[in-house]
């Protein structure tokens, strides 16, 4: 669903210009509120099934916002390692695109 989004966010020659624009910003978006509904979700069964009661309003949404800041700060915080990886790798795209391919195949549940 998201596959475009991560080509792009993880494309070392994207320019951080491009990065903010309109577009990506509203996909990272999108993808961010997804995936805090998806773990708030998963939080609230976790605690149904394992302490028998739903977290709170209050927990849902303090749980809502710090996931949201985590997801879209990590968006950042990829492009930005993904250039580094880049320079690393002296600018041979290729290497890069691999190693990112493997690295974050490995990871992709965190991002």
């Amino acid at each position: 669903m998201f596959t475009k989004l991560f080509l792009q966010t993880t494309d070392p020659k994207l320019s951080w210009n491009s990065f903010f624009s309109n577009t990506i910003m509203f996909m990272i978006i999108l993808s961010v509120i997804f995936h805090m509904i998806l773990y708030t979700a998963f939080c609230n069964i976790f605690s149904f099934v394992f302490f028998n009661k739903v977290l709170t309003n209050a927990v849902n949404i303090r749980l809502s916002i710090c996931l949201f800041f985590i997801m879209f700060f990590g968006y950042i915080g990829r492009l930005w390692h993904t250039k580094q990886v880049y320079k690393d790798f002296n600018y041979n795209y290729e290497k890069t695109r691999n190693y990112l391919q493997q690295h974050y195949n490995s990871w992709i549940f965190i991002g």
